[in-house]
């Protein structure tokens, strides 16, 4: 679709100065920033240079490569760096880190480490403010949320550092620039002393402002400490174009319901019986499926089910994946990936030779099962940690486990998978050692080798075996294929391009941001996942922000399933088209 190069644009690629571009979903801003950022190449560069296009998140990081590939030349593409805000941050501690005291080799602390290691304590708790910063320093460990501190007083202390990095991109794009955290605003605005910076922001979608450092006055910071070019591209939409969804999000958000069917917009009405709204999901499917064909003539590319909490995303992937009765309808789920990556870890541990002391194997056993219940938090999974822990303890002092105990049948396990000849593909091994868990004759050895099986729903697969095959292929086994794992994960946190959003994916509406979809489904239960946050009084502002957040990340349709007696107040007065 071409870009209409009107006065406004025109203004943000001829500017000198810093540029602050705000407008609503799908109005162009990513392409215009790009554009800018191809002129800026064209202009000239020094060998090292390249314009940097920072975003949050992986799937924001994919949609601006492939917009990219689309609208700027091969040749200005190799001189474009587009990288997430963590990756950005680690490049730079990486080499510098050792400046702020810690040892000089730095080691990312993974998300669910640091889960396993929380067990549930939050984030922001001072107790764990100081953990964090007792690990960078005496180990080396960074959690992800030290990354941006850590640059700032780099930066702060070092005018050497900051130079280097802001003349090695002399533009900079910032995506979602409303969105920044303060570490990462100030880390900018140093940099802006000798980069140009073009922010990109749209304030109908900031929605995590209730995160630590995120602030609804961020687009104001910016404005007071850059003085940019201020450019408004309004509601202009080319996400959507065609349709009326983007009106629809705005009628949600400001409560301004016209009374009368939007074009793109349907909803589907379910009875509260579990078995009938199971049915609706899954019915729900076909009718996106079928609107999208009417309209494009093919079918749709992906397809997103949104609910607003968590246990909405259960309900929702339960009703997909079927009983039996119903045939499973493939998707892929973005959920809390901690328990599935710690459970992954046991079942590379199982692929690796071990050593001759077998307690000594069964205590690192133990206490890699014991990760998994302390990252899902809770006072069952804890005191079911704590458990393991000790059994792990025992078997540390070369005290054999209890009979038919957990540590009992691991130990057990253990003994069959050293003896067993793997194959050395690595996708065929993995699936064998994690049947071997799962068929152990053990609930909390099955329950991690569930968790393990979710692994394929994050599409790390590629990145893990390439890793797993260099070990066998270097020594004939799978020694230290744990780090291996580690290694796989932590790249694809950093460094990926983006997630794979073809065919259904299942989600909250906080994972949605930075994504777009050929169609939307969006999920109402008003007892697990209502569209209003329980305890927000009307008119619902917050909950109103991020229910526009899913609509809008529709391209051709949106789908509201709602309760048939029980309608969110955020639908009130609309007139939507009725579905099935």
């Amino acid at each position: 679709m071409n870009l209409s190069i009107c006065q406004d644009r025109q203004q943000v690629l001829d500017a000198k100065n810093h540029i602050l571009v705000v407008g609503g979903a799908g109005c162009g801003k990513t392409t215009i920033a790009l554009l800018k950022g191809e002129r800026r190449v064209e202009a000239g560069l020094l060998s090292g240079q390249s314009v940097l296009f920072l975003s949050f998140s992986r799937a924001a990081v994919g949609r601006i490569t492939q917009t990219a590939k689309e609208r700027v030349s091969r040749e200005s593409r190799e001189r474009l760096t587009v990288q997430t805000f963590h990756s950005f941050f680690w490049e730079i501690l990486k080499g510098h880190g050792y400046l702020l005291g810690a040892p000089r080799r730095l080691r990312i602390l993974l998300p669910q480490d640091e889960s396993a290691i929380r067990a549930g304590q939050e984030s922001d708790d001072e107790t764990w403010n100081g953990e964090w910063e007792r690990l960078f320093r005496e180990q080396g460990l960074v959690a992800f949320d030290l990354f941006s501190p850590k640059v700032r007083e780099l930066f702060l202390r070092s005018k050497p550092i900051r130079h280097l990095f802001a003349d090695r991109h002399p533009l900079i794009i910032v995506d979602e620039a409303q969105d920044t955290a303060e570490d990462q605003w100030e880390s900018l605005k140093l940099l802006a002393e000798r980069s140009q910076l073009v922010c990109l922001a749209d304030l109908e979608q900031q929605i995590y402002d209730f995160r630590p450092g995120v602030s609804s006055e961020r687009v104001t910071h910016i404005m007071n400490a850059l003085n940019p070019l201020r450019v408004n591209l309004g509601g202009q939409n080319h996400r959507s174009p065609g349709s009326e969804i983007l009106v629809f999000g705005n009628d949600i958000l400001f409560n301004t319901p016209r009374g009368a069917p939007y074009k793109g917009v349907s909803q589907r009405r379910y009875s509260p019986r579990a078995a009938l709204r199971d049915d609706a999901i899954r019915q729900c499917v076909g009718m996106v499926n079928r609107k999208f064909t009417e309209e494009t003539g093919q079918l749709p590319e992906n397809i997103a089910i949104m609910g607003t909490w968590g246990r909405g995303v259960t309900i929702i992937s339960r009703a997909l994946t079927g009983d039996g009765a119903n045939a499973h309808i493939p998707h892929r789920v973005i959920i809390d990936q901690a328990p599935v990556l710690l459970s992954s870890r046991l079942v590379a541990f199982l692929m690796e030779p071990g050593t001759i002391e077998e307690l000594r194997n069964l205590s690192v056993a133990l206490y890699l099962v014991a990760d998994v219940f302390r990252s899902k938090g809770g006072k069952l999974n804890l005191a079911q940690a704590q458990r393991l822990s000790a059994q792990g303890e025992e078997a540390a002092r070369a005290r054999a486990p209890k009979g038919n105990s957990v540590g009992d049948k691991l130990l057990r396990l253990l003994r069959d998978v050293r003896t067993h000849r793997f194959t050395g593909d690595p996708r065929v091994d993995w699936l064998e050692a994690r049947r071997k868990l799962r068929d152990s004759g053990c609930p909390v050895l099955a329950t991690v080798a569930g968790h393990a099986e979710q692994l394929v729903t994050f599409q790390r697969g590629q990145r893990i075996a390439a890793e797993l095959a260099d070990l066998w292929q270097s020594s004939g086994s799978y020694g230290g294929a744990r780090r291996a794992l580690d290694n796989a994960l932590a790249q694809e946190v950093l460094l990926s391009g983006g997630n794979d959003l073809k065919g259904i994916q299942v989600m909250t509406v906080h994972k949605a941001k930075g994504k777009e979809f050929d169609a939307v489904i969006i999920f109402d239960d008003s007892h697990n996942c209502p569209l209003v946050f329980c305890k927000e009084a009307a008119p619902y502002p917050r909950s109103r922000k991020l229910v526009r957040v899913g609509i809008t990340r529709a391209k051709h349709h949106v789908l509201m399933l709602t309760p048939a007696f029980a309608g969110s107040p955020l639908l009130d007065g609309h007139s939507l088209l009725a579905d099935g």
